[in-house]
């Protein structure tokens, strides 16, 4: 079962979900599952803020132009993926922020904490395909710049938002190259 799970688990845009909208019950599903990844000296780096509805809109117009005021700055931002940024909070049901919660007192390399916080990402998104439902990890360059609107404490970062949707149309598989060409068996 789980080897079909991951074999099944696809990136969806979100231009392949449906806005139709996903019971709170179902994302607090998602999120206990991203909150049993493996940690390091139990430090759980995973913060997630979740947004829906009215909020996801705001997030989205505010976001939008913050955004519009950084490239106004000349700071170097691609105004399209920008205009993706907005569009693809529009479109779907649910947008969960991805927050690395840096360890204060460091006791794990930053690199294993940022790995932990991708695991429990994992996690979402293998119970999402479990559950016939599509998600996406988007990281545009821009993230930094949300650190504020998000209220991020000092010790986090933001690692990108997860979209998560209903499937719009069954999309092909990616497949995989064979693993013998990605080993080497040391005996």
């Amino acid at each position: 079962m789980i080897d079909k799970i991951i074999k099944d688990r696809r990136a969806i845009p979100p231009r392949f979900m449906l806005k139709d909208e996903i019971p709170k019950e179902i994302i607090l599903q998602l999120l206990e599952n991203a909150n049993w990844a493996p940690t390091h000296k139990n430090t759980e780096p995973w913060r997630f803020k979740i947004f829906t509805g009215a909020a996801k809109q705001k997030f989205a117009d505010d976001g939008y132009q913050l955004l519009v005021q950084k490239i106004e700055q000349g700071l170097g931002i691609n105004p399209q993926k920008v205009e993706k940024f907005k569009e693809n909070l529009e479109r779907v049901p649910v947008a969960i922020s991805i927050i690395f919660e840096r360890d204060i007192a460091e006791r794990v390399q930053e690199w294993e904490e940022i790995a932990a916080v991708s695991m429990a990402v994992q996690n979402m998104w293998l119970t999402a395909t479990d559950l016939g439902l599509g998600g996406f990890w988007s990281t545009p360059e821009f993230m930094p710049y949300l650190h504020d609107l998000l209220a991020l404490k000092p010790n986090q970062k933001l690692l990108g938002l997860f979209f998560v949707g209903k499937i719009a149309m069954e999309l092909p598989g990616t497949g995989r190259g064979d693993i013998a060409e990605k080993i080497e068996w040391i005996e």
